[in-house]
């Protein structure tokens, strides 16, 4: 009876859990999976707004989002609507891009070198503060009415949170990892290139993200101001016509843009930055 207990309790011991034993981890959750939650809720606002339209707010001015939608498959059709599209975007990946190149090549240097700073930082402080859409009537001036303006405003709004992102993210990197790559022999080049900008990837994408919302807008705001093509143009088009469906209409698709901008950019930062990516699913 008592070799019976024994062999009962010890079965009973096993089969406990250990307390002071590390829980199992939880399943990673898969990033960039759909946000089906989202969606939910976005498909709710607009049977909402669609229901306030139809029987509280009846205006001339504010259509029902389902005769926006008719107005903007009907432009698309028309082929008006993709023109401005395709004028917008052009204007934005180039503006973008000569921010984006600008911006790390600055930042970097600035971050690297402390003499290179102290140059430039007068101008830099200077210019920084002073509003984007401020200086487009002195762009129109100097540079005219077209595409040209529109790319230089976008570059100069952009290029700000890529470069400083830059700057503190080079700057920033660990005293120790330099002084490591120092003991194996690596020279300042090599080091700036093999440690420090990898360093601060993390820091650089978070900058390309925000300029990529602001270059978005400075688009638009030149090309409502400046009414030459693009989705402002075609915007400000609709509204002068009292074409408040189709206005609507324009308006969606900046918003579609922006999201999709935004998915773009993630994606590449989990493809790009991907030990940042796999340190923050861990944690």
């Amino acid at each position: 009876m008592s070799t019976t207990s024994t062999v009962l309790d010890e079965k009973v011991g096993s089969a406990a859990p250990d307390p002071s034993a590390p829980r199992p981890a939880r399943p990673r959750r898969r990033r960039g999976r759909p946000n089906f939650r989202g969606a939910v809720f976005a498909v709710g606002l607009v049977l909402f707004l669609e229901v306030l339209t139809a029987t509280v707010i009846t205006s001339l001015y504010v259509p029902r989002p389902s005769e926006v939608a008719v107005a903007l498959w009907s432009e698309i059709q028309r082929g008006d609507i993709l023109s401005g599209v395709g004028a917008t975007m052009g204007a934005y990946a180039r503006g973008l891009g000569i921010a984006i190149v600008a911006g790390v090549l600055l930042g970097a240097a600035l971050g690297a070198s402390r003499t290179a700073w102290e140059f430039f930082r007068v101008v830099i402080e200077f210019l920084r503060p002073l509003p984007s859409v401020a200086l487009i009537p002195f762009s129109i001036l100097l540079l005219g009415v077209g595409t040209t303006t529109t790319v230089a405003m976008v570059v100069y709004a952009s290029l700000w949170p890529i470069l400083f992102n830059t700057y503190y993210g080079v700057k920033g990197v660990n005293q120790v990892s330099i002084d490591a790559a120092r003991t194996f022999g690596l020279n300042r080049w090599q080091i700036f290139r093999r440690v420090q900008i990898p360093s601060a990837a993390t820091s650089i994408v978070t900058g390309i993200r925000i300029s990529s919302a602001i270059a978005l807008i400075l688009v638009i705001t030149v090309e409502i101001l400046t009414r030459n093509g693009g989705l402002g143009y075609y915007i400000v088009r609709m509204q002068v016509a009292i074409r408040t469906e189709d206005m609507y209409a324009g308006i969606l698709v900046v918003g579609v843009l922006g999201y999709t901008i935004a998915l773009i950019v993630a994606a590449l930062e989990r493809r790009m930055v991907f030990w940042s990516a796999a340190r923050t699913e861990g944690n």
